[in-house]
């Protein structure tokens, strides 16, 4: 394969379809998959923070408590306590900044505990069933080993590779549970954070108390990092995969679409090489591919009928212009070849204009056919009378059917007739038909031109008792220059019949024909509904 037909390849629509699909599938996996990873490291995330915080408040209860903290009940939060005993509480100690709060219920009584810091000191404050109030001043140190023993516990409990406690004094060295994280001090605060070091990542939780010594937990996210490159390493193979498969249905797909266009395009290539025959088959794979292989077709059948009526046209001319153009020939040389007298030229010029004035009018009618049958002259539609179009026809040809000794009779019905059509052109097709049935009508014959309405459709109907058509020659006599038998001896050049056909189709009218030779013919035109 060269290199122009490899490139090629890759400049055809169906390739670029299936890259353009292949593109955007690409685009919105990776896209979903960043969205979902997303969601799932931040609902990991919620998790290590949840686990987090409750453990450092859990931490933080046992600092201020001690190790007993069952003996005060469940811990609540401070706006569960009942307003008159944060009253009492703070009436107690002006100052005191209330920090955790216990429930207790004793039968059908409830004890609330209150711990609260004033000027880095600690107090607990109850009130007793009597209304006396309870109060004492606690040193937290004391709690220290218990908190260091809460420490082992939970290391114990959650894995000394992924989770580590610490415990600083403002004022004094600091202590914790394992090893798992060298650095420290450099949270400040209370809060949740993400640090990172020597290329791991921790999730810490701070908490500053009331003394300014601070409790620090933190969380390796190793395991969620890695289930999340695992996650990733997995949506890649199987995007890779899905790619793989997605080019081919792509490819196919596209292939598919534009199968439709392939085939039209090479139909159109073999028209243009003269094959005028050439149409494309419905093979039903969408609605914009078979209307557009209906409108290609169509128009291959309408330019191959132009082109037929093309070479039909230059033939028919070239054959009619045979004989004029022999006569004009003959005179000349007749009149070259005597001595002609200057009336003798006058007289050959004459008879030369005459055959230039009947050719020049074949010419103009073959072209008025032409542009009609093609649509290339526009119709001025106008709405007229169609009645008083058929009795301003019977009144014009009167005179010439009574100089033929043929009576004209002309029926219009008593409601108007009315018409959206291009009023020369029925006028001259209405011309034709009258002078066609008075030709061919003998004397003492009679024709009737005739307007009625047919299922609501106009019908013009001109009727004659002339010599009538065969049946053999009734498919040709809308043909350009055929003429009957009996009309070769009569004047005329077989056209006049050609232009009723073709000024009838351009109003989507049809023509009916009833003939019998020896009785005469019928010839109907029937107007669309409404037109």
């Amino acid at each position: 394969m060269s290199w122009s037909s490899g490139f090629a390849f890759f400049s055809k629509l169906r390739f670029k379809a299936a890259l353009w699909y292949l593109v955007l599938f690409a685009a919105s996996s990776v896209l979903l998959f960043f969205l979902v990873s997303r969601y799932v490291a931040n609902d990991m995330l919620r998790g290590a923070d949840w686990l987090l915080e409750s453990t450092v408040r859990d931490l933080a209860a046992t600092y201020l408590t001690g190790k007993n903290t069952a003996r005060y009940g469940q811990q609540i939060p401070l706006a569960e306590v009942p307003r008159m005993e944060l009253a009492a509480f703070r009436a107690r100690f002006p100052g005191i900044r209330p920090l955790i709060a216990y429930r207790s219920e004793v039968g059908d009584q409830t004890f609330h505990t209150l711990f609260g810091s004033r000027w880095r000191e600690l107090y607990e404050f109850r009130l007793e069933s009597d209304g006396r109030a309870y109060s004492r001043l606690l040193n937290p140190e004391q709690n220290l080993p218990f908190l260091r023993k809460e420490f082992e516990d939970k290391l114990q409990s959650f894995g000394s590779d992924n989770i580590y406690f610490r415990f600083r004094r403002p004022d004094g060295p600091a202590f914790e549970s394992n090893g798992l994280r060298k650095g420290g001090g450099d949270t400040a605060g209370s809060g949740l954070s993400t640090v990172t070091e020597d290329g791991r990542r921790f999730r810490v939780m701070t908490l500053s108390l009331f003394d300014g010594s601070v409790i620090e937990a933190g969380r390796s996210l190793r395991d969620m990092d890695e289930r999340l490159a695992a996650y990733t390493r997995l949506f890649l193979v199987f995007l890779a995969a899905v790619l793989t498969l997605g080019a081919g249905a792509g490819y196919l797909v596209a292939w598919r679409l534009t199968s439709g266009i392939e085939r039209v395009s090479d139909a159109a290539r073999r028209i243009a090489d003269g094959d005028l025959s050439q149409r494309v088959g419905a093979k039903h794979e969408s609605d914009e591919i078979d209307r557009l292989v209906d409108a290609f077709n169509a128009m291959s059948e309408n330019n191959e009928a132009l082109v037929t009526e093309l070479r039909t046209v230059t033939d028919d001319i070239a054959h009619d212009l045979r004989t004029p153009l022999t006569r004009i020939r003959g005179m000349a040389e007749v009149t070259a070849a005597g001595e002609t007298s200057p009336d003798g030229f006058r007289e050959m010029c004459g008879a030369v204009a005459e055959e230039c004035d009947s050719m020049m009018q074949l010419i103009n009618e073959m072209l008025e056919i032409t542009r009609t049958e093609s649509a290339i002259d526009r119709l001025e539609r106008s709405e007229f009378s169609l009645s008083g179009l058929v009795q301003q026809a019977g009144a014009l040809f009167c005179e010439i059917a009574e100089d033929r000794n043929v009576a004209l009779a002309v029926s219009v019905p008593e409601q108007e007739i009315a018409i959206r059509a291009d009023k020369l052109k029925i006028q001259r097709m209405t011309a034709n038909l009258l002078d066609n049935a008075l030709k061919f009508t003998p004397p003492g014959g009679r024709v009737e031109l005739t307007l009625a309405l047919r299922n609501g459709a106009p019908v013009l109907e001109v009727r004659d008792t002339g010599c009538g058509i065969s049946p053999a020659e009734k498919e040709k006599i809308f043909k350009r220059f055929y003429r009957c038998d009996a009309s070769r001896t009569l004047p005329g050049n077989g056209l006049g019949l050609a232009m009723v056909q073709a000024i009838a189709h351009a109003h989507r009218a049809r023509i009916e024909v009833e003939s019998e030779p020896g009785k005469g013919s019928c010839f109907s035109v029937i107007f669309p509904q409404n037109t």
